[in-house]
């Protein structure tokens, strides 16, 4: 079976720019025009395009129209959430740094309302991702751990750390085995716009997680804003 048509002329437009027969700063033609120069329908064309957008190859601009951007095709982080393991996947195979940490009560930060604060308070983690062998994080995160799990501040600084709830873990015998997890669509804030370079209020995706051990404790909330150009989320489920 052929692959969608969307997906052949994806596949030959992405070869015409990376192989260099469209250059960087060139501009493709008219939608209309160019949708009949590659013999498909104008939402076939917009498909396309969209996904070498994704991909950074090509940026639309208002009042000047597709140009393309890159001859790289950007590395994407795709998640499923079919299973515990997979939804901990992106903590498997990317590389998690720690900037800053700090001791909070929890009763004043937004992001913890609504939660009962354990009496040791939250150790506040604040982190970004990045994909194998890249520079620029996809991922800004901040992170809280229960306060009677504080005493991982002092290993947070290990070499290829992959997350927080790994060392508590580890270090404290207790295993997640429960996460409940929230995504919305945000503009993004400007502190995880510099740290993943790319624009403040820009459109993000932002996931709100709680991780459980046994008996119902809450040992972790996570508040993480990816870069939706570089992240996707993908759900499968299974019916009858």
């Amino acid at each position: 079976m052929s692959a969608p048509r969307h997906k052949q002329l994806t596949r030959k437009l992405r070869e015409d720019i990376t192989s260099g027969r469209i250059r960087i700063g060139d501009r493709l033609p008219p939608e209309v025009e160019f949708a009949q120069l590659c013999g498909v329908s104008r939402t076939t064309l917009r498909r396309a395009l969209s996904e070498l957008e994704a991909e950074g190859l090509v940026a639309r601009r208002k009042r000047v129209g597709t140009v393309v951007a890159s001859q790289t095709p950007q590395q994407h982080f795709r998640m499923r959430t079919n299973s515990l393991p997979e939804m901990m996947r992106v903590t498997r195979e990317t590389a998690l740094e720690i900037w800053s940490t700090r001791m909070i009560g929890g009763v004043d930060e937004p992001l913890l309302r609504g939660r009962d604060s354990p009496e040791e308070g939250w150790l506040e983690v604040t982190a970004v991702r990045r994909m194998p062998g890249r520079l620029r994080p996809f991922c800004w995160s901040r992170i809280f751990a229960a306060g009677a799990y504080a005493g991982i501040e002092a290993s947070l600084s290990r070499h290829k750390l992959e997350s927080v709830f790994g060392l508590i873990e580890e270090l404290y015998d207790r295993p997640v085995i429960k996460l409940v997890q929230n995504v919305t669509a945000v503009a993004c804030p400007a502190g995880a716009a510099d740290a993943m370079g790319i624009s403040a209020m820009a459109p993000a995706l932002c996931i709100e997680s709680e991780l459980y051990s046994h008996h119902d404790e809450l040992i972790q909330v996570t508040h993480s804003i990816y870069d939706p150009a570089r992240f996707q989320l993908r759900n499968e489920a299974f019916l009858g």
